[in-house]
């Protein structure tokens, strides 16, 4: 694999040369100010052996000088060990991840071994504090990346991703704040809030009752070592060696112990004066002077506490006569040094739990939340290719209408995904059942109606009863589903919509400004679908289906129809009566398209076609003048442009009761061309020059058959 270079490979680099810039001058900071760092406090105490927390903190310093090494070199070993060294790997990401916890774990060791007071962090140097704030962005940011990095290997996550981005304003402050307010975002703050509480509670107990029993074991000690150290002196009040040996042995025995005294000495009284003064102590710059505390607590017995120390007292009488007292002083900070040093390492491991907590608490949220987001998309999906037919900028289709079930756990979700694939199923099984138009205005609360300028196209099965005739019915479903689905495939290409299915027939309705081009191209697409189709029918010696078409354009009442609980979207009017009537002419002239002169002067310049007729259909007294759509004209041959003219020629003397002529012309385009229109008219003149019409015959043909 050959190695990237240039500036802006670089530049992915950057972050982490700007962290190791840092890691290095935390190193170099300290040596030019000649104090100690963080850094340099864990090795030395690991390296001394002062304990665990000494040795994490000097292992996490040297890891963290390898892992700096390692941030120069992968730039140079990117091409070689893409996986690791390449910076938007998980693995990358994971290394950062840990080389900023050993930063943050250094000065946290040494602070859980050393701070057995206050002024412990009073003498932390500025850089420390900054590099540990530093190394918790720094850990945060990395554990973000390793968790986005693994996340973006998951195609359902990268396909997520990519829906969101569709679907949310990119970067804006409202899906920002939509994020925080999800249930992943709710269930982060609220189990870190719990997960805080019951640390707070937790260690705020246990520091208290560490501090009683901590207090109450050191006053048992004192007064124990304090009484005890009164009777030896007052078995020995002569004997000063023996009391000196009993001092020295209690000396050694501080040495080892958890919580070491000061100083145990012997005030003794003097006869004369009743003032005190040190004969023996385990501290001999005590020896010969007076009690450190006030005069009126001298000589008795008790605890004397003062800022620096607690002091424990015992008296020495013998017969009644006071002959001194016995102190056991205890350095303040010696006492309290453990519950402090415990009190640090309850905060800095309560600390790095919480915000462990927030890391694990995410992810625990998106294995809950991630379902249901997946379970958005997948229903999101649905609704929206559902709502596209709706609107009709997409084809009303039940294969648009799959689920796509992304949920993988075994839960409610689970099942409620599943719930919503059944739905979905019956919502992909009706919709086959639903016209475009039904579907189109099923947002409307109300039925309504309104007048509308369409196209419609009628086609019908040729004698499709004798065609049945001797097939089961599953022959016939079979058959009669392969032709309607040639014909829909045509319609919809065309940029029509089916509007109903009537037996063999079907209704298509065409709408906008080329309604009856698109119209007219759907025909011409039915006949050459359905020539095909008779070709194969023939070669496989089945049955040879041949259809009729009818298109007409005008004015319609469209909208509902139907009762209160079943409805449909249709329209109603004379250009849809027209329309159907034309495919049922197509009979009566040997023809296959027959359209009206509205259709005629809007797809005249575009289809060759030839006036067929006047004609009246049954039920209406104005005739309609219809022509037959021939063929496209860049693509007619002029076979058809001579039945064009011939006919057309035939037609005018037809129409001038030049009857002679009209035979004629008739019969050569019907023995030149087989125009089954020309035979037609042929038998016309031939029974019009048996009985001619009235005087007034106006060349309308009248249907008494639909």
């Amino acid at each position: 694999m050959n190695e990237r270079r240039g500036p802006n490979d670089a530049l992915r680099f950057l972050p982490g040369w700007a962290w190791t810039a840092m890691v290095a001058a935390w190193l170099v900071v300290p040596l030019a100010a000649s104090r100690p760092s963080a850094f340099s406090a864990g090795a030395a105490l690991a390296a001394a052996g002062a304990g665990g927390y000494a040795v994490a903190a000097g292992v996490a310093a040297w890891l963290l000088v390898a892992i700096a090494l390692w941030e120069i070199a992968a730039y140079f070993l990117r091409g070689r060990l893409p996986i690791v060294a390449d910076p938007g790997s998980p693995i990358a990401a994971a290394i950062h991840a840990v080389s900023s916890a050993c930063a943050a774990l250094i000065p946290a060791a040494s602070a859980m071994s050393l701070a057995t007071r206050p002024d412990y962090f009073r003498s932390i140097p500025w850089w420390d504090w900054a590099m540990a704030a530093a190394a918790l962005a720094w850990n945060a940011y990395s554990i973000a990346r390793l968790i986005r990095s693994l996340s973006e290997k998951d195609s359902g996550y990268r396909e997520y991703s990519a829906f969101r981005s569709s679907t949310e304003e990119p970067g804006s402050l409202r899906s920002k704040l939509g994020r925080a307010r999800g249930i992943q975002g709710r269930l982060t703050v609220l189990f870190t809030g719990l997960i805080l509480l019951i640390i707070v509670v937790l260690a705020t107990s246990l520091l208290r009752d560490f501090g009683s029993t901590l207090l109450r074991a050191i006053m048992d000690n004192g007064r124990s070592l304090a009484d005890r150290g009164a009777s030896i002196v007052k078995t020995n009040i002569s004997d000063k060696i023996a009391i000196d040996d009993y001092l020295a042995i209690e000396a050694a025995k501080n040495d080892g112990a958890a919580f070491p005294f000061a100083s145990v000495t012997y005030y003794r009284r003097d006869p004369k004066s009743g003032a005190y003064a040190a004969r023996a102590s385990t501290d001999p710059a005590v020896v010969g002077k007076a009690p450190a505390s006030s005069a009126d607590a001298v000589g008795s017995a008790g605890v004397i506490e003062e800022p620096e120390t607690i002091e424990f007292r015992a008296p020495v009488v013998l017969s009644g006569v006071d002959l001194g007292f016995v102190s056991v002083v205890y350095d303040r900070q010696t006492i309290y040094g453990p519950y402090y040093l415990t009190t640090v390492k309850t905060v800095i491991i309560s600390f790095l739990f919480l915000y462990a907590s927030v890391f694990v608490t995410y992810l625990f949220g998106r294995g809950i939340v991630f379902p249901i987001l997946f379970l958005r998309m997948s229903v999101n999906a649905i609704a929206t290719r559902l709502s596209s037919m709706v609107k009709g900028s997409e084809r009303v289709s039940a294969d648009g209408l799959r689920y796509d079930d992304r949920v993988a756990t075994k839960d409610e979700i689970k099942k409620l995904s599943l719930e919503i694939g059944n739905m979905a199923a019956v919502i992909r099984g009706v919709v086959p059942y639903i016209s475009a138009s039904t579907l189109r205005h099923s947002e409307r609360e109300t039925p309504t109606t309104e007048r509308r300028e369409l196209a419609f196209l009628f086609t019908d099965i040729r004698g499709f009863t004798t065609i049945c005739e001797g097939l089961s019915p599953e022959e016939v479903v079979a058959m009669l589903n392969h032709y309607l689905d040639i014909q829909t495939e045509a319609i919809v290409a065309a940029g029509g919509d089916i509007d109903k299915f009537v037996g063999d027939e079907v209704m298509a309705v065409f709408d906008g400004p080329e309604k009856e081009l698109q119209a007219c191209r759907a025909g011409m697409a039915i006949r050459k679908a359905m020539a095909e189709a008779q070709e194969k029918a023939r070669k496989e010696a089945g049955a040879v289906v041949s259809i009729g078409i009818g298109i007409n354009s005008g004015p319609v009442v469209f909208g509902s129809v139907g009762a209160r609980e079943r409805m449909d979207f249709t329209s109603i009017g004379d250009t849809v009566n027209l329309a159907a009537r034309l495919e049922g002419a197509n009979k009566t002239y040997g023809t296959k398209s027959l359209v009206t002169e509205a259709v005629y002067d809007r797809v005249k310049d575009d289809f060759l076609c030839r006036e067929v007729d006047l004609l009246a259909v049954k039920g209406k007294n104005v005739p309609a003048r219809i022509y037959e759509v021939l063929q496209e004209r860049d693509k007619a041959s002029q076979k058809l442009v001579h039945i064009k003219e011939g006919f057309e020629a035939g037609l005018a003397a037809y129409r001038s009761k030049r009857w002679a002529a009209a035979k004629k012309i008739f019969a050569k385009v019907s023995e030149a061309y087989g125009d089954e229109a020309s035979e037609v008219f042929l038998r016309r003149v031939e029974v019009f020059e048996a009985a001619p019409p009235p005087a007034d015959w106006d060349g309308v043909f009248r249907m008494t058959v639909k």
